[in-house]
């Protein structure tokens, strides 16, 4: 029996051994990676964010502007139909 248990704590430092050599291997390779820095923010794409805002006010004014031609359009429509003046 001491036999069996010199051999199975010789076999377990082996494998504690291993494991510390793996460990040791996984943060020398991670301690060698290079560091990913973020990617700076281009000039770019900074002027395209501020002309979007300006591309979207704009749409949004002749949205506007539109609807309320129509809305004018039918309204005079309707008044010229009310007060006999249409074509018919």
């Amino acid at each position: 029996m001491p036999e069996e248990e010199a051999r199975a704590a010789a076999l377990e430092a082996a494998i504690v051994a291993e494991e510390r050599q793996a460990e040791a291997a996984k943060d020398r390779a991670r301690a060698t990676r290079p560091v990913e820095t973020p990617r700076p923010v281009s000039n770019i794409s900074i002027s395209a964010a501020e002309e979007y805002s300006y591309v979207a006010r704009d749409v949004r004014r002749i949205a506007i502007v539109g609807g309320s031609l129509v809305l004018i359009l039918l309204g005079l429509w309707a008044l010229s139909h009310i007060l006999g003046m249409g074509p018919l």
